[in-house]
């Protein structure tokens, strides 16, 4: 990962700093390199505040801003402004893999030099990006306070007016909530992130960036503002305990005129240091499309322990790996592989197959097949146990040319929350371990993204959601829950939602259930949702005939340029993303039948062939989800194109340029039917 520095870039303009300077402003402002977005910070009777515009207009009002300590003062109370400085940032940087090749940095910031009366001093630092504002505290060390134990934070987002919440409930150990909509001052205490919509058109959403050796935030509505609640540590006063000489995490507001905007800003990531593990050879972190022996287990037609309904075995391994290099599916997980799924999964051996399994022998003939093997690592909460056996775990995968790794915590996770400093140290020091034997990581159940993928970008993925998983052992995922994650979940980083489903009415168990949406949806998940471990999620035999399959050959997993071309938060998006010469757009919609027609002018000039996977006038959505009309038709950038949608239904487009074939032989095909 490299960066590359524009002409003026790091401008430092220094003030109060000097001897004869004068006095540091009552109420420095930050404002955005292009003017909309700014920030004031505020000291009122010693009591630290900020507020936020766009275009003039309050979004958030003063809010107050500290830290609480375990001697019962607050880092941010009894406070004067002893210095200010700002500084402007303009850089470039090349994602490894993501939704565009190259990033831009562009911010100004605002240092705010802080003392309170018994003689404590902190600063203040404050970033304004075009797409979003952010904060965090910067605590140097001192001997007025040798160490930091923080019970909580004083931090507040008092939010202007009373925008559209997207909200989950707030659970200290898991984000698999189905995501709901309320006014701001109906809203609960949540998870973040947490995304508003103001009556302007304005969207504003919160959460963290550069999540270090430190608690995972929350929000908790107190008297009418929402304050960022710190997961507490079981055990012990403290949330958080740490040095100073260090910085907390980014407080992060990412604020767009328009929905669309929040898929397209790369606010979070700007705000992770660069590249953490890109020193020499990167060509073993790399994106996958993944095949997996888990939507069987999941309707429960296998197990996962040894035995005669056992889901991964040798013979069942290499049928899949078949399948995955037939199609160019580029990996295989296997959950089951590895003994200790007898009792509470507490105590699994990550480096012992179970019986029925050779490890050895599945990875070499995946090898054979260009196919990689995902490893799975379920610890079942035991993290005591992982952590014992996890560095010769990682060398036996590292010997066997095994570079991806599935991790989960399934469970209660004894004297610990999921989401607590002591879990979000151990997160990353699998992900540091793993970077070390050149494996890459998509983690279960583990603290939400902050952007990190920067920083580490072997985090291909994580699960922190309500995923697709719920659609085989409960009533399942709603349409509006997957048209809002784009707007929340996705935000935070990639997401292993495990796509794909191509029998939707599949019901083994005769349970009554379903997967939400039309296979077109399916589809367009690829598009829409971003993973750097997008799985084929369904059995084999399900794939076989299916019109779909094509699609999901051909699309990629990594992108060139990503556009949002119409969006609205729980009713529909469209998106398009390049990769190469090639461009691929998802549609996608919730509970309501809709008719999108988007314009192409995101294309380039010439003549282009879509590749079109659509709801169909035989697609319904209650009484046959999986019909999905195929079409080939020649288009231009001056054209439009149209996307008949049923409920929860989609489609899949890949754009190719034309070849002389194509032109000879046009294909051209009446437009769907309205729906609407």
């Amino acid at each position: 990962m490299t960066a590359f520095l524009t002409a003026g870039a790091f401008l430092a303009v220094l003030s109060g700093a000097t001897a004869g300077a004068p006095p540091p402003p009552d109420q420095p402002v930050v404002t955005s390199p292009g003017g909309a977005l700014s920030l004031t910070v505020t000291v009122d009777d010693g009591r630290l505040r900020y507020s936020v515009r766009r275009a003039g207009t309050v979004l958030v009002e003063p809010s107050a801003l500290g830290l609480r300590l375990t001697d019962g003062t607050t880092l941010g109370g009894d406070v004067r402004i002893t210095a200010t400085r700002t500084r402007t940032s303009d850089t470039t940087w090349k994602p490894l893999w993501g939704a565009d090749s190259t990033v831009r940095d562009h911010y100004r910031e605002l240092t705010v030099q802080l003392r309170q009366e018994g003689g404590r001093f902190f600063d203040l630092v404050v970033r304004a990006y075009d797409d979003g504002v952010a904060f965090r505290y910067r605590v140097p060390r001192q001997r007025a306070l040798p160490a930091l134990e923080i019970v909580d934070e004083a931090t507040e987002i008092a939010i202007a007016g009373d925008p559209v919440a997207w909200w989950t409930p707030r659970d200290l150990d898991t984000d698999e909530k189905m995501w709901r909509s309320s006014a701001y001052t109906a809203m609960d205490a949540g998870n973040t992130p947490v995304t508003f919509r103001y009556g302007g058109g304005t969207h504003l959403s919160v959460h963290e960036a550069d999540l270090t050796d430190y608690a995972a935030m929350t929000v908790v509505p107190e008297a009418g503002r929402l304050r960022a609640a710190l997961v507490p540590t079981p055990g012990r006063t403290a949330a958080v305990v740490t040095g100073t000489g260090r910085t907390t995490p980014w407080r992060a507001l990412t604020i767009t005129p328009d929905a669309g905007g929040l898929i397209e800003s790369h606010l979070l990531e700007n705000l992770n240091p660069p590249c953490a593990i890109c020193t020499g050879d990167t060509s073993w972190i790399e994106p996958l499309k993944y095949a997996g022996i888990w939507w069987l287990i999941q309707h429960r037609r296998a197990t996962w322990k040894a035995g005669p309904w056992q889901g991964a075995t040798t013979a069942r391994a290499k049928e899949y790996i078949d399948f995955a290099a037939a199609h160019g599916i580029r990996g295989l997980l296997a959950e089951g592989w590895n003994e200790g799924w007898e009792g509470d999964w507490s105590d699994q051996d990550f480096l012992r197959a179970a019986p029925r399994f050779d490890l050895a022998e599945v990875v070499a003939y995946g090898k054979s097949k260009g196919v990689e093997f995902v490893s799975h690592n379920e610890t079942g909460s035991g993290v005591a146990n992982y952590e014992r056996q996890i560095d010769a775990a990682f060398a036996l995968y590292e010997r066997l040319g095994i570079h991806y790794l599935k991790t989960g915590y399934v469970g209660k996770i004894p004297g610990r929350h999921h989401f607590d400093q002591r879990m979000v140290n151990h997160y990353r020091l699998v992900l540091e371990k793993a970077a070390r034997h050149r494996i890459n990581v998509i983690c279960h159940e583990c603290v939400h993204g902050t952007g990190e993928t920067r920083t580490y970008p072997n985090a291909l993925a994580r699960e922190a959601v309500r995923g697709q998983e719920w659609e085989a052992f409960s009533r399942g995922n709603t349409p509006e829950h997957t048209l809002i994650l784009p707007f929340t979940r996705m935000l935070s980083g990639p997401m292993d939602y495990t796509p794909g489903i191509m029998n939707i009415r599949w019901d083994p168990q005769k349970a009554g259930r379903r997967v939400h949406t039309t296979l077109a949806k399916q589809l367009a998940y690829y598009v829409t949702y971003s993973s750097g471990a997008q799985m084929a999620a369904d059995l084999p035999r399900h794939y076989e005939n299916s019109p779909g399959l094509k699609f999901l050959e051909d699309v990629p997993v990594t992108w060139d340029e990503t556009r949002v071309l119409s969006a609205e938060v729980g009713d529909h998006l469209v998106m398009a993303r390049r990769s190469g010469t090639d461009w691929y757009v998802g549609a996608m919609t919730g509970e309501r039948p809709r008719t999108l027609r988007y314009p192409l002018s995101f294309l380039g000039e010439g003549t282009w062939v879509a590749e079109s996977y659509s709801d169909g006038p035989e697609t319904d959505y209650a009484r046959n989800p999986e019909a999905v009309d195929v079409a080939r038709t020649v288009v231009t950038r001056t054209g439009t194109f149209t996307a008949a949608l049923v409920r929860s239904g989609g489609q899949a487009v890949r754009f190719r340029p034309a070849t002389p074939a194509d032109l000879q032989h046009p294909s051209p095909t009446p437009p769907p039917a309205q729906r609407g």
